[in-house]
C-alpha cells in the first residue's frame, strides 16, 4: 500500500532546520473566555474552497500529508511535534512558491507559538499570514489573523494597539458570512475599552456581542465580562444580577471551568454586597478548578480566599497567598504574584522582603511591557516598509506600461490622421477618442511619477537619515521611536493619498481610515456624528471630492497649524450634509492670500454644487472650516 508518509524523513532532513530559541513569555488571566477563531486556523476541506491559486496535485499530496500529521499531533496536544510538521509545511511551501500552503503554514505556526505562549513569534507569523492571505484575496482569513494579533496585543497590555488591530479586522469580515467573528471582535473591543477605562464604549460593545450571539454558552461568557465591567464601576447589584442571569442560561453540559468562573465572580459580588454564605461558593469554585486542572482559575480562587480570611484568620490567608505565589511562578504569571504581595503588605507591614520583591517585580514587568509594545510597533513598521517597497515596484512597472501605451497611442494616432484624408468627418471621431485616451494615460503617468517622488523625498530620505544616526551614535530611545513613527505615518499617508477611494456604504470606513491616519502621539483627532450619516445617499463623485477636501484640510493642519487637537462634526438634514472642522492651532492670517491647495479645494467643492469656507473664530487661535454638500 502506498504511504506518502515514508517520504517525510528525507524532507525533514532537507527542509527542517533548528528551532529558534525564544525567551519565556509572561501571561495573564483575561476577562472571560479567550475565544480562539478555530481549534486550528484552517481545515483541509476549506483549502479546496479557495480557487485563487493553482495547486499542483503532486504538491498537494505532500502538503496534505503534513497537515494530517500535524492534525493528529494537535489532537494529542503534542505541540513539540506539531511545530516540526507545521514548520516543514511552511518551509516547503515557501521554497516551492506555493502561496496557498504558505499562508496555511504561517497561520499554523502562529497558532503553535500562541499555544506555547511565545507571543512575539505568534504575532510575527499572524502578520505574515495576514499579508499572504491578502495576496489570495481571502478577506475572512485576513480578518481572523488581525483579530488574533489584537488578542496578543491585549495580553501584552498594548490596549491601543489591540483596539486598532481588531477595528481593522472588522473591515474585512462579511456581516452575514462572518457574523461569529464580528461578535468576537465586539467582545474583544469591550475588553480593551474596559482596560482603558472607557466604560461607555466597553458596555456598548459587550451588549452588542450579547444581543447578536445565538450560542447560549458564549452569551453567558459575554455576560460575565459585562458583569466584571459593572464590578469595576462598583455597581455590584447590577453585576450580581447579570451573573445570576448568565448562570440561569447555561446548559447542563456547560464547560465546568467557565461555570466555576461564573460562580466565583458571583461570590465576589455577594461579598462586596455583605451577603452571607460566600465562603461555600468560593470553596465550590476552588474544588471545580482543582478537579479540572484550571491552574489559571486557581489564582483567582487563592486570591479571593486570602482576602476573605485576611482579617479573621490571617494565618490561613497567608497560606493561600503562599500557594498563590508558587502557582503564579509555575505558570509564569508574575501579575498574580504582585497581587499576592499587596495583600502580604497588609498582613505583615513590617516585612521588608515583601516590599523589595514587589518593587523589583513591578519594575521588571514595566520593562517587559515597554519592550513588547516597542516590538509590536517595530513589526508593524516592517510591514509598512514592505508595502512601500512593493508600491515602488508597482510604480516602476506602471511607468513601463505607460511608455508602451504611449508608443501604441502614437501608432494609432498616425493611422487615424491618415484615415482623415479618406473618411473625413468619421475619422475626426476616432482622433478625438484617441486624444482622450492619451490624456488619461498621461494622467496615470503623472500620478505614478508623483508617487515615486513622494517615496523618494518623504520616505527614502527619512530612512537614510535614521540609518545615519544609528551608525554614527547610539540613538536616544524616544527619539528613535519618534523617527520610526514619523516614517510609519509617512508611508501610510502615501498609501492613503494614492489608494482607490471606496464609496457608498463603505465610504464611512474609508473616511475613518483617512482621519485616523493623522491621529498620533502629537495630534488627537476626534469625530462626532459620523456613524449617524447615511453615506449611501452621497454620489460617487461627491464622495471622492469630500475625501480629497478633508485630506487637503488635514495636510494643511499637519504642515502649518501646530495643532494638538482636531475635531470633525458631521450632521445631516433632509437635503444637506454639514461638516464642521476645528483645531487649536496657530490659526490662519486673514491678510495672507490662500495657497493653491485651498484654492483648488474651494474650486473642487464648487464644481459639485457644494460649499467650503473658512469661518473666523471669536474665541482665540485655531481654524474653523465648514463644508456643505447637497445630498
Amino acid at each position: 500500500m502506498y504511504r506518502p508518509e515514508k517520504f517525510l524523513l528525507p524532507l525533514l532532513i532537507i527542509f527542517c532546520g533548528c528551532n529558534p530559541k525564544y525567551g519565556k513569555q509572561t501571561d495573564e488571566e483575561g476577562l472571560g473566555l479567550e475565544l480562539s477563531t478555530d481549534l486550528r486556523p484552517i481545515s483541509i476541506t476549506s483549502i479546496k474552497n479557495i480557487k485563487s491559486f493553482d495547486v499542483k496535485k503532486t504538491d498537494t499530496l505532500i502538503f496534505e500529508t503534513l497537515i494530517r500529521k500535524s492534525g493528529s499531533f494537535n489532537e494529542a496536544r503534542d505541540y513539540d511535534s506539531i511545530i516540526i510538521y507545521d514548520r516543514l509545511l511552511y518551509q516547503i511551501a515557501k521554497k516551492t512558491n506555493n502561496i496557498l500552503y504558505r499562508a496555511i503554514g504561517e497561520s499554523y505556526l502562529a497558532y503553535d507559538f500562541r499555544v506555547k505562549q511565545k507571543f512575539d513569534s505568534a504575532f510575527f507569523y499572524y502578520q505574515k499570514s495576514k499579508n499572504t492571505y491578502k495576496q489570495l484575496s481571502d478577506s475572512t482569513q485576513v480578518g481572523k489573523n488581525l483579530l488574533e494579533m489584537g488578542k496578543i496585543q491585549y495580553r501584552k497590555n498594548d490596549y491601543y494597539g489591540s483596539k486598532e488591530s481588531i477595528t481593522h479586522a472588522i473591515t474585512y469580515f462579511n456581516p452575514k458570512k462572518d457574523e461569529k467573528y464580528l461578535i468576537w471582535c465586539w467582545n474583544e473591543l469591550g475588553n480593551n475599552y474596559q482596560e482603558l477605562n472607557d466604560y461607555k464604549n466597553a458596555e456598548e460593545n459587550y451588549i452588542k456581542a450579547i444581543e447578536l450571539e445565538s450560542k447560549i454558552s458564549y452569551k453567558a461568557l459575554y455576560m460575565n465580562n459585562l458583569a466584571m465591567l459593572y464590578s469595576k464601576k462598583n455597581e455590584y447589584t447590577l453585576a450580581h444580577r447579570t451573573l445570576s442571569d448568565a448562570i440561569s442560561l447555561i446548559p447542563e453540559n456547560f464547560n465546568p471551568i467557565e461555570y466555576a468562573r461564573l460562580i466565583h465572580n458571583k461570590a465576589e459580588c455577594e461579598w462586596k454586597l455583605k451577603k452571607t454564605n460566600v465562603l461555600s461558593t468560593y470553596l465550590k469554585a476552588l474544588e471545580i478548578r482543582k478537579k479540572n486542572g484550571d491552574k489559571r482559575g486557581l489564582l483567582s480562587s487563592y486570591r479571593s480566599l486570602a482576602e476573605f480570611h485576611e482579617v479573621s484568620k490571617p494565618k490561613k490567608a497567608k497560606n493561600y497567598l503562599d500557594t498563590l505565589i508558587v502557582t503564579s511562578k509555575d505558570l509564569v504569571i508574575p501579575e498574580a504574584e504582585l497581587e499576592a504581595l499587596q495583600i502580604l503588605f497588609r498582613l505583615k507591614p513590617n516585612e521588608v522582603k515583601y516590599r523589595i520583591r514587589y518593587i523589583n517585580l513591578s519594575d521588571s514587568l514595566d520593562l517587559i511591557e515597554k519592550k513588547s509594545k516597542n516590538q509590536y510597533a517595530y513589526l508593524k513598521y516592517q510591514d509598512q516598509q514592505e508595502k512601500a517597497r512593493l508600491l515602488a515596484l508597482e510604480t516602476e512597472t506602471a511607468q513601463k506600461e505607460v511608455q508602451l501605451a504611449q508608443q501604441e497611442t502614437q501608432k494609432i494616432l498616425f493611422l487615424s490622421l491618415s484615415a482623415i484624408l479618406l473618411m473625413g468627418g468619421v475619422s475626426l471621431y476616432f482622433v478625438l477618442k484617441q486624444r482622450h485616451k492619451k490624456q488619461r494615460l498621461q494622467e496615470v503617468y503623472n500620478t505614478e511619477k508623483r508617487i515615486a517622488q513622494d517615496i523618494h523625498d518623504s520616505l527614502s530620505n527619512d530612512v537614510f537619515s535614521l540609518m545615519t544616526k544609528v551608525q554614527n551614535k547610539k540613538p536616544d530611545t524616544e527619539e528613535f521611536l519618534g523617527n520610526l513613527e514619523h516614517i510609519y505615518n509617512t508611508s501610510r499617508q502615501i498609501s492613503h493619498d494614492n489608494s482607490e477611494i471606496q464609496t457608498g456604504v463603505a465610504f464611512e470606513s474609508e473616511l475613518k481610515n483617512l482621519i485616523n491616519t493623522y491621529h498620533g502621539r502629537d495630534i488627537t483627532v476626534v469625530t462626532k456624528g459620523m456613524n449617524e450619516i447615511d453615506w449611501s445617499l452621497l454620489s460617487e463623485h461627491k464622495c471622492i471630492a469630500l475625501h480629497r477636501t478633508i485630506n487637503e484640510v488635514l495636510v494643511n493642519m499637519r504642515k502649518h497649524s501646530e495643532a494638538s487637537l482636531v475635531s470633525f462634526t458631521f450632521e445631516q438634514d433632509h437635503k444637506k450634509l454639514l461638516i464642521t472642522y476645528t483645531d487649536n492651532g496657530v490659526g490662519i492670517d486673514p491678510q495672507k492670500p490662500k495657497g493653491i491647495g485651498l484654492k483648488n479645494t474651494v474650486s473642487r467643492m464648487n464644481a459639485i454644487g457644494s460649499v467650503f469656507k473658512l469661518v473666523p473664530k471669536n474665541f482665540g487661535p485655531g481654524v474653523k472650516a465648514e463644508i456643505a454638500i447637497p445630498i
